[in-house]
């Protein structure tokens, strides 16, 4: 995708149907729609109240997701999709308990949202100064096997599954020793390896405590919930990362800890 030169680029984390709590995000870093975009890792459905409501930002031109496994669960249980991993029965009686009132009542919709998602790339390259890439899991082994996903049509091939599921790359870090630092309102855990061999690269799908680093993945699932007992916003809100303001300060902390390295491939 080609560099914005007029505005700022975001990156959002996990939504799960709380399009209200991503709005007020936007909303407190004054988001403009005619020159910012935001990128989605993906999962934009099920757990919160406004699923539905959630997928119709597909349909904004400032907006990119990627697929993530629980858009994969409803294209499955649409027949849209095959999956090797995920249960059609399952999906209705668990997280996806919403897409039969969708269906009965909002049908067109649903059916809309369903032709959007079809289309949907497993990961997005974005051109910058410091490039960026967003992905729902973190498939391994670094290097061509994610520089595929960025080429190949998304539900024509069985990478899907394995491409939105993934933790391995996350199962190393925290593995390792992570420090723990400050970003803006933010606290991020970095490791010893903050930046591989890919750009920086934005991933959801596991929940993490803090905003976590490794190997130039970035891990912004912090979960996302309505009605949590907070001081401040009686919920917590999705994770929303301005990226050249993050790039930059992460490309600060690889020169200190490891000495100058570039963030970009």
């Amino acid at each position: 995708m080609t560099r914005n030169c007029t505005g700022r680029d975001f990156v959002v984390g996990d939504l799960h149907g709380h399009r209200s709590l991503f709005e007020a995000e936007l909303e407190r870093v004054r988001f403009a729609p005619a020159r910012d975009r935001v990128f989605s890792v993906g999962d934009l459905i099920d757990r919160g109240p406004e699923s539905l409501a959630t997928l119709s930002l597909l349909d904004e031109p400032w907006f990119f997701a990627v697929l993530g496994n629980h858009e994969l669960m409803l294209l499955n249980y649409l027949g849209c999709y095959n999956s090797r991993v995920h249960s059609r029965r399952s999906f209705s009686m668990g997280s996806g308990r919403w897409v039969n009132e969708a269906i009965a009542r909002h049908g067109r919709a649903l059916e809309h949202a369903a032709e959007r998602l079809v289309a949907l790339p497993l990961a997005i390259h974005v051109e910058d100064d410091t490039p960026f890439n967003v992905m729902h899991g973190d498939l391994r082994p670094i290097g061509g096997r994610q520089q595929d996903l960025m080429t190949k049509p998304t539900l024509s091939t069985h990478l899907a599954d394995e491409a939105t599921c993934s933790r391995r790359n996350l199962g190393e870090a925290l593995e390792s020793d992570l420090l723990q630092l400050r970003f803006l309102r933010h606290r991020v855990q970095v490791s010893s390896r903050p930046v591989g061999e890919l750009p920086v690269t934005y991933v959801g799908h596991s929940p993490v405590r803090h905003i976590t680093v490794h190997n130039s993945l970035v891990y912004i699932d912090q979960g996302v919930c309505a009605g949590l007992s907070t001081k401040h916003t009686g919920s917590r809100p999705p994770t929303l990362l301005e990226h050249r303001q993050f790039s930059y300060w992460l490309q600060g902390v690889a020169m200190a800890t490891r000495g100058p390295v570039s963030c970009a491939a």
